[in-house]
């Protein structure tokens, strides 16, 4: 009988490591049913749409997802595109709210079994890092590694 027990114990926790170690592949559509620039620079503000997308997939805690939705707004400004900035900001503030989330676009979708707000730690930045370096050609190195050193600040 304790044998059985044992067995049972650690296939539990084989199945609780293998389900927290399932990391799902990063995708974005940019800026999700939105332009991604104007019509005479239609990727004005493109980046600034996949950092935030970037953002979204990794996760991290409620503090870090309010932050993450400011700079998007704060980089597309930067384009000059003020009042974009700001319906952009609004939209993506009220999708928060929203009792509706499909999985691919929900805050922490890396992590599909995990709560929505939790702190990534130092494991979790490692393999987000091994995953985004293992392809993703259309992401350019230098986003790659100050994505990387943004969710590394985190911890601090």
């Amino acid at each position: 009988m304790k044998g059985l027990l044992t067995v049972i114990l650690l296939f539990l926790n084989i199945t609780a490591v293998s389900a927290e170690e399932n990391l799902h592949p990063f995708e974005t559509d940019y800026c999700t049913n939105y332009p991604e620039g104007t019509r005479n620079q239609p990727e004005l503000w493109k980046h600034c749409c996949l950092l935030h997308d970037m953002k979204f997939w990794a996760g991290g805690n409620k503090q870090n997802r309010y932050d993450s939705d400011v700079e998007l707004k704060t980089c597309i400004e930067e384009t000059g595109a003020v009042h974009i900035a700001k319906l952009m900001y609004l939209a993506v503030r009220a999708g928060s709210y929203s009792p509706v989330k499909y999985p691919d676009k929900k805050w922490n979708n890396a992590w599909r079994e995990r709560p929505d707000y939790q702190s990534l730690t130092p494991v979790d930045i490692d393999r987000i890092e091994a995953e985004l370096f293992s392809g993703y050609d259309y992401i350019s190195l230098p986003m790659k590694h100050d994505f990387i050193n943004l969710l590394r600040s985190r911890l601090e």
